[in-house]
């Protein structure tokens, strides 16, 4: 019997970890399990409000480094390569 319980405890702890994944890869990160309606609408609140920040300083950083890349490039060059890959 004890080794019943010890099974259904390892079972309960690897369907645990599993839902746990589940949420990372689905949310990004996981939250309680019994977390309330509540709970979940301030969490999601916070995460897309950090999100959207990360975005936009993620663009920024992208154009800025764009700009930096082709800062010494000759124009003519530029347009010939563009040129190229649209044939």
């Amino acid at each position: 019997m004890e080794e019943n319980v010890m099974k259904g405890a390892a079972v309960e702890a690897a369907n645990e970890v599993s839902n746990r994944a589940k949420m990372a890869q689905q949310y990004g990160m996981w939250f309680k399990e019994n977390a309330t309606a509540s709970d979940l609408v301030s969490w999601c609140d916070g995460r897309i409000a950090i999100y959207t920040q990360w975005i936009q300083n993620c663009k920024a950083l992208k154009k800025a480094s764009q700009i930096e890349l082709l800062a010494g490039v000759d124009k003519e060059a530029l347009q010939a390569a563009l040129a190229a890959l649209g044939e």
